[in-house]
């Protein structure tokens, strides 16, 4: 997704550009990729993107625009052809560098949670030691050596004296052969105690510094408001007799929206709908939900996935928590102990209390007045103490599900995330960092799918509780 960060090859200094595409052609011309057409051209569109400095740019909808040709009509959030493409990509050139291409100097990846490529310098490997054997020629002179010829001992002495003892020689070569295997033993070891020990947590920044050094796992709280859906001929007595009925225009238009499907083949003729209190979450809440997960997990923490129903003050007490969606979607978003900076209104909008200069008083959605469609959602990455203030929750919500799809992706993308970071060491003074704050982005929607994500402003929370 496009972001107001400067970003281009010139980050990588010590790899040129000329360096870059020569490390791409070696890759796209390997065994691996040579006849995987899709990802010779997944992993070629990404890298051109990042070699002319567009590579904010990149996301999920486009990837599935330029690599797979994908209509206006394609949706991320039910088509995951980009995010199963990225995946076998990735296999792909960590089998291309653990073979093919393991003394390349260059080294291509994309990390996880990001379609942004990387080409850094590769360390050289350290090869496997070769067995130190005796030469079989040498072996045949040294034993001629000690053949004694009648009549002529004095030269037989002399040989056994200038050449080779073959027993001293064996042993020093058994000697050299059992110094490299303790050799190779013991790099083998390293690289066992360098797998245990914990990751490198440095590159994820003051963001989510208070997730990664706790020991417990991280309570992720997923959105789960109450919603009504349409009845179906499952559905028991009690709860069609508390179904409502639709006029038919109504009807008719909900019926036009849902088309041919499933539940609309299987409803009765007339459509009912009925209250549902356990089938429904957002879909920029559910892709929020993998893109934390994944980067969770890759830093090698653990999670606890709960809805919001089913969450309770004790939940949010013992654990670090994230929680997904707005007071609109998950009760718990407006439950915490921090009077906040920016607050969301019964009038679906982001309230400002306290503007500072260029600020807005009120941030609302912007819809096309003639779809109705959403053009551009706000969102609020907000970050305070939770209920017993020993640990910290993260709030990731939208005006919007697609403003909540953005807020996620902005922790977790690695150029957002770097943003963000950098912003909040500005707002440093002697004490640090703002260790609570709320941070405003704007996103650029279409086709209910967030395009551009941009940081309008962050505010520190203060100590001051409701």
């Amino acid at each position: 997704m496009a972001a107001e960060v400067d970003r281009n090859v010139s980050s990588f200094p010590t790899v040129s550009r000329e360096e870059m595409v020569e490390a791409l052609d070696r890759v796209l011309g390997s065994k691996y990729f040579a006849h995987a057409p899709m990802k010779q051209k997944f992993l070629r569109v990404i890298s051109e993107f990042y070699l002319s400095g567009r590579a904010p740019e990149l996301n999920e909808y486009l990837i599935g625009r330029e690599v797979y040709s994908r209509d206006d009509s394609y949706d991320p959030a039910t088509d995951p052809i980009v995010r199963v493409g990225a995946h076998s990509v990735r296999e792909k050139l960590e089998l291309y560098y653990h073979k093919e291409g393991a003394n390349d100097r260059i080294r291509i990846e994309i990390p996880i949670g990001s379609y942004e490529p990387t080409f850094a310098c590769n360390d050289p490997r350290l090869k496997e030691p070769q067995p130190v054997g005796v030469d079989s020629g040498e072996q045949d002179r040294s034993s001629a050596a000690l053949t004694e010829v009648p009549g002529d001992r004095s030269r037989s002495l002399t040989l056994l004296w200038k050449r080779p003892i073959p027993l001293l020689t064996g042993g020093v070569a058994i000697l050299l052969a059992a110094v490299f295997v303790l050799l190779y033993m013991n790099l083998d070891l390293r690289k066992a105690q360098a797998m245990n020990q914990p990751p490198d947590h440095a590159g994820y920044g003051l963001v989510w510094q208070p997730f990664l050094e706790s020991e417990q796992p991280t309570l992720l709280v997923l959105s789960n408001p109450v919603v009504y859906r349409l009845l179906n001929a499952g559905d028991r007595e009690a709860v069609s007799k508390n179904s409502v009925g639709l006029p038919p225009e109504q009807a008719a238009q909900l019926t036009q929206a849902l088309k041919d499907t499933f539940a609309v083949r299987n409803s009765p003729p007339n459509p009912r709908l009925v209250l549902s209190l356990d089938t429904y979450t957002g879909m920029g809440e559910a892709i929020g939900v993998q893109r934390v997960t994944e980067l969770l997990r890759t830093a090698g923490k653990n999670i606890l996935l709960k809805r919001s129903r089913t969450v309770s003050a004790e939940d949010l007490k013992n654990h670090h928590v994230i929680l997904l969606g707005s007071v609109w979607a998950n009760e718990w978003s407006g439950k915490l102990a921090l009077q906040d900076e920016f607050s969301y209104t019964s009038q679906a909008s982001i309230e400002n209390h306290h503007p500072l200069p260029g600020e807005e008083r009120v941030y609302r959605s912007r819809f096309d007045e003639r779809t109705g469609l959403l053009l551009e959602d706000y969102a609020l990455v907000t970050v305070k103490p939770n209920i017993s203030e020993g640990n910290v929750v993260m709030v990731l919500a939208g005006l919007r599900s697609a403003g909540t799809e953005a807020a996620a992706e902005y922790v977790t993308s690695k150029t957002f995330l770097n943003e963000l970071n950098e912003r909040l060491g500005q707002m440093a003074d002697s004490s640090g960092p703002p260790k609570y704050y709320q941070a405003l982005l704007k996103v650029g929607v279409e086709n209910a799918i967030p395009t551009t994500i941009s940081l309008l402003t962050i505010h520190e929370l203060s100590g001051q509780k409701r």
